[in-house]
């Protein structure tokens, strides 16, 4: 229940603070961008902007996030909260991880893409929303500004968004996959164009666990460098 409660609160914490505003505004002008692109540009800038979003701006709002609640008091008083550090960032991630759903089923709606796996859009969008929270907020330990957040990411960001471009295809290109951007970009594809079963399969239990594992040292650093400042 403390869970649940925590996820409503960070709802509504984003609604009053314009967080979703802002993804009804960036979903539109996505929606109005790709109207204008023929399908063959379609095919394969859809799955790429679905990917963005969970991706580039949850990173970046989740660390916005934290911000405000430091300024607001909010992680001192989570040290006497009976709400765990555990609950709080799963909290976070499971809110961020609802508006990247909402914003990929509009933007695939509306754009009328013919064949798409929602089942596995669904999923993929979910993994990859909670792998760019639980960095956001581990980028997000020891930072104070909204500068000095932004400065801490753009390594990260390069890190994690570059190898993608191993998808293009080369030799050995195939072992990028063990990088989990690239493993759920490939994911989301499939959603798109297609992918075996057993390799959708994989890739799905592949990101499960690697958020599950950042979960787990999230929370050791969230509880080290931001709740009790060591």
């Amino acid at each position: 229940m403390r869970l649940l409660h925590a996820v409503l609160a960070d709802i509504r914490f984003q609604i009053k603070q314009g967080f979703y505003l802002v993804y009804v505004i960036i979903t539109a002008m996505y929606l109005i961008i790709m109207s204008f692109l023929p399908d063959d540009i379609l095919a394969v800038a859809l799955p790429l902007v679905v990917f963005s979003d969970p991706s580039v701006l949850g990173l970046f709002f989740i660390g916005g996030i934290i911000l405000m609640e430091k300024g607001q008091g909010v992680l001192m008083v989570l040290v006497v909260s009976p709400l765990r550090s555990w609950e709080y960032i799963l909290s976070k991630v499971i809110s961020l991880a609802i508006v990247s759903v909402l914003a990929a089923i509009a933007i695939t709606g509306f754009s009328y893409y013919p064949t798409v796996n929602w089942w596995l859009l669904l999923v993929s969008t979910i993994l990859t929303s909670g792998i760019f929270t639980l960095l956001g907020i581990m980028i997000n330990a020891g930072c104070n500004t909204v500068n000095q957040y932004m400065l801490k990411t753009i390594p990260y960001m390069l890190l994690f968004i570059l190898p993608c471009f191993a998808l293009l295809g080369f030799p050995y290109s195939y072992l990028f996959t063990i990088i989990p951007s690239v493993a759920a970009l490939k994911l989301m594809l499939g959603s798109f164009h297609g992918i075996l079963w057993y390799e959708a399969t994989a890739l799905a239990v592949y990101l499960l666990g690697v958020n599950i594992l950042l979960l787990k040292f999230t929370v050791r650093v969230f509880e080290n460098k931001i709740v009790y400042q060591d």
